[in-house]
């Protein structure tokens, strides 16, 4: 007979995410996950199978609990730009509070192509960002706050490559000045 869990799957997995977010998949070790995840290494197996199961739980599980998106979507009073200032200024808090950052930019840089089941999880958190940012600035174009002028599709491409490479560039440890630049400037072409 087999003994109940004696563990909160939800719990485990936030810890799982956490790390993975930190040191990547391939800087991960298993012994790095049951101590974080605070299991045995039979409890791991018995509960996830293998690493990468686990890995795409929590691609997944960073797909629902992602904040910006619950920023977004419940505050709908805000202007566009305040809107996606507020997007990058998650994006960039999410590096320096030791959570690694983004799990998709991480991710599309550690495995590229290689790994399907990876890929079509980051391309479609990818996909996700670049339909907020276009629903953003589509209602910022009825309230009147976004230029009737600006191309949604385009803008939303550069607002999805201005997101990531904030994250590049905190990373890289620029300053808070040339973050707050690219802010401005991505700011200024919604206007």
């Amino acid at each position: 007979m087999a003994r109940p869990r004696q563990f909160d799957d939800e719990v485990v997995l936030s810890n799982a995410l956490t790390i993975f977010r930190k040191q990547g998949y391939q800087g991960t070790s298993i012994s790095d996950l049951t101590k974080a995840m605070k299991l045995s290494r039979s409890s791991f197996y018995e509960t996830f199978g293998s690493k990468h199961d686990l890995f795409i739980k929590t691609l997944k599980r960073f797909d629902k609990s992602n904040a910006i998106y619950n920023f977004v979507n419940v505050d709908s009073k805000t202007p566009a730009s305040a809107k996606v200032k507020k997007i990058f200024e998650l994006a960039v808090a999410s590096v320096g509070s030791g959570h690694g950052g983004c799990m998709y930019a991480r991710c599309s840089l550690e495995f590229s192509n290689k790994n399907e089941q990876v890929y079509k999880q980051v391309s479609k958190g990818v996909g996700e960002l670049e339909k907020m940012f276009n629903s953003i600035i589509g209602t910022g174009k009825l309230h009147g706050d976004v230029s009737s002028a600006v191309d949604s599709a385009v803008m939303s491409s550069a607002l999805v490559a201005t997101f990531y490479g904030l994250q590049v560039m905190v990373n890289a440890g620029m300053g808070a000045v040339h973050i707050e630049y690219a802010i401005s400037h991505a700011i200024r072409e919604l206007k």
